[in-house]
């Protein structure tokens, strides 16, 4: 018997579709704010409280067109068991990727997925969030929590990806990032009680474990906080995890000399073989624009990526304030540091 879920889209997008309040078999609920991350924590909590479903989703996309619509309530929900389901939108693949190879605390914790899938929510599960902190990211916060709570996670497999445009590209960590301020206080505090230990299956390499941690504060641009967890496991770790996040720590500081001479202490890392085919749809992407495409033979030689070569991109990045070449190698150092860590989870329990 499958799940009966309420999905919630903000009012306008309900009129703009001329969508019922209730359409079988899934329910639409209508928000009053224009997207569901603007959600308050005693909005959201009123939701679940007077909810009848045993799910509630939301949709943080642009649904243009009925066609979009009828797409998202046409897919199979009965595989829907677990706690909280991620439906993928179809650019997605790093999310997919992310959920299917990190410890489900550093999964949630490392991106929102609001930005890049319907997300569902258990009745129960939500409620037994206790005292849920207020956050400018009510739902994002509540996924973390319920992650820590060891609420198991599904991805939702469909043969026909939602064609959602999702709302990633704004959000990309910046090249050379400011300190984050106070309203991403809330993710600081989780980031700092992270604790791989209780998040991996196992842990066969600790200076690995602690390179996730330093991972994912570098990632959400707590640089200071990453550094100290990289430095303390310098040269060690299965491929120098560590010593990897201490480079690209650097070169975000910007320290692009103090970075250069982080990345000859990493020597051979397996990114180095895997970016070339990682990025060559970004070089694609960007093949029209020749002051960006002439970087790929400087970033890409003998089928290897070089990492200071992507320094000297960063830096003319911050010298010229070039939009497109910006662009580009932001999308470049989101790919790189996924799947660095990805890597960096697997070598922390792998033999």
């Amino acid at each position: 018997m499958s799940a009966s879920i309420k999905l919630y889209l903000p009012r306008q997008v309900m009129d703009s579709l001329n969508c019922p309040a209730g359409t079988s078999p899934i329910s639409l609920g209508p928000l009053e704010q224009n997207s569901p991350s603007s959600l308050s924590r005693t909005e959201l909590v009123s939701l679940f409280e007077s909810a009848t479903e045993e799910y509630l989703g939301f949709v943080n996309a642009p649904l243009s067109s009925r066609a979009d619509l009828e797409q998202l309530l046409s897919h199979d929900w009965d595989q829907l068991r677990e706690g909280v389901g991620l439906l993928p939108f179809s650019d997605s693949e790093y999310l997919v990727k992310t959920f299917q190879t990190l410890p489900p605390q550093a999964a949630a914790l490392s991106m929102n997925p609001l930005l890049q899938a319907v997300i569902l929510i258990r009745k129960t599960d939500f409620l037994s969030l206790n005292d849920l902190p207020d956050s400018p990211e009510q739902i994002w916060q509540a996924l973390i929590l319920l992650a820590k709570q060891k609420v198991s996670f599904q991805l939702i497999e469909t043969e026909n990806p939602l064609t959602l445009e999702n709302n990633l590209l704004s959000t990309l960590p910046a090249l050379a990032p400011p300190a984050p301020g106070p309203d991403r206080k809330w993710l600081l505090d989780l980031l700092r009680n992270y604790h791989p230990r209780e998040d991996l299956s196992s842990i066969d390499s600790a200076a690995d474990a602690t390179a996730l941690k330093a991972g994912l504060l570098c990632l959400h641009d707590y640089l200071d906080e990453s550094h100290e967890y990289s430095q303390s496991v310098q040269s060690q770790g299965r491929h120098r995890a560590g010593d990897y996040w201490h480079h690209i720590m650097h070169r975000r500081e910007p320290d692009y000399s103090n970075a250069k001479y982080w990345s000859r202490v990493v020597g051979y890392h397996p990114l180095h073989d895997e970016l070339p085919a990682a990025v060559a749809p970004l070089f694609e992407r960007f093949a029209g624009l020749s002051h960006v495409a002439a970087w790929q033979t400087k970033l890409v030689q003998n089928k290897r990526w070089l990492l200071n070569a992507f320094v000297d991109c960063c830096q003319e990045c911050e010298a010229n304030e070039d939009p497109e070449l910006n662009a580009f190698a932001k999308q470049v150092q989101w790919v790189e540091m996924l799947l660095l860590l990805q890597k960096t989870s697997l070598d922390a329990v792998s033999i």
